[in-house]
């Protein structure tokens, strides 16, 4: 029994470590944070803010044709005002006052795309990679007419 081993006791009472699972202070210290890993708060909404856009429109194709054209409107006109307002073209919401697109931009896209990829082949799926791709051609300007 090596909970009962007095040598271990004294050894994990002055800092040392278990083999399986690790409990001491060292352990602690040098373990990755989950955290430090994170998206940001206000990109995670941002992101769930694109999902319940794209579920929004994946059920306006469901309801039956009477409705479906309002519905769908709808669901693109918050598509587009997102995308507007964390990847366009200043002005926007979110300013990033340097030449290019911000930074989150390819973090949103990269994150849409991820949870896109983690879903079965669907219209939610086509729908989430259909956003990313249209995030990722208005933070380059892809999406816009150019003035001669």
């Amino acid at each position: 029994m090596l909970n009962r081993n007095p040598f271990l006791q004294w050894l994990w009472g002055h800092g040392y470590e278990e083999i399986i699972p690790p409990t001491g202070p060292f352990a602690a210290a040098s373990a990755p944070s989950p955290a430090s890993h994170a998206m940001p708060e206000p990109l995670k909404s941002a992101v769930a803010e694109f999902v319940q856009a794209a579920q929004a429109k994946e059920l306006a194709a469901r309801l039956p044709a009477s409705q479906r054209s309002a519905a769908t409107k709808g669901a693109d006109a918050a598509i587009e005002m997102l995308l507007d307002e964390w990847c366009g073209t200043p002005p926007r919401r979110h300013p990033w006052p340097w030449p290019g697109p911000p930074p989150w931009t390819w973090q949103i896209v990269s994150a849409l795309s991820f949870l896109a990829h983690s879903l079965e082949a669907g219209p939610l799926r086509e729908e989430l990679l259909g956003i990313a791709s249209q995030a990722a051609a208005k933070a380059t300007g892809a999406g816009q007419a150019t003035h001669a």
